[in-house]
């Protein structure tokens, strides 16, 4: 999904794209992670929107493609639907849409990952703030010196429940800085949502 994303967003034709259909969850081995993780590499990757699929919803009970015993009014809660409720949060509580894309990995400078390991990051045109998801725990290096500030407030989001917390050293210099998410989130899985803020903003020159 990352590359795909990026490469429509890289076109440079000026019109707004967004992920149409991925693997649904309960289908191929897709579970809540997988979906979360299609998402987020979509939209932190520059498409305005992503449509997630679960199995039996997208059928309604009819006879589908892969058996599944859970009935559809039942899937309405499951777990990649409450992740999509979370992102939908999350994503509203920022200025989504002055985000762009770190598609030169100025911001997201080392342990990005590959396939659908790969961090993404997106950052604010006016450098007042970015975000990285991380779909593993083994750590990225970021380079605070693209936001606008000396000093960079860094949190923790949960990206299965909207829990916040404030990253351990925080505020950090506006430099490159290694980040190392928690083990794993409240539903077991190892991906989290960095969320940086400048501490004290730099008046950008005009």
């Amino acid at each position: 999904v990352y590359a795909s994303a990026l490469r429509e967003h890289d076109i440079g034709r000026g019109m707004p794209f967004f992920l149409i259909e991925s693997v649904y969850e309960f289908e191929h081995g897709a579970d809540e992670y997988r979906v979360r993780i299609q998402a987020c590499q979509a939209i932190l990757s520059g498409a305005f929107g992503h449509l997630y699929g679960n199995n039996p919803i997208w059928h309604f009970g009819g006879p589908g493609v892969q058996r599944q015993t859970m009935q559809w009014k039942e899937a309405l809660n499951s777990p990649g639907a409450k992740s999509m409720e979370e992102l939908i949060a999350f994503i509203s509580s920022i200025k989504w849409w002055l985000l762009e894309p770190d598609s030169k990995n100025r911001l997201l400078v080392d342990g990005m990952g590959k396939e659908m390991g790969r961090a993404v990051a997106a950052m604010a045109k006016d450098g007042s703030y970015a975000v990285v998801y991380m779909p593993g725990n083994d750590g990225v290096t970021v380079d605070l010196a693209q936001l606008s500030a000396t000093s960079v407030h860094a949190r923790w989001r949960d990206p299965t429940s909207g829990e916040l917390t404030d990253v351990e050293g925080s505020p950090f210099k506006a430099e490159r800085t290694a980040f190392k998410p928690p083990e794993l989130n409240s539903r077991g899985y190892p991906d989290w949502i960095l969320e940086l803020t400048p501490q004290d903003p730099v008046e950008q020159s005009q």
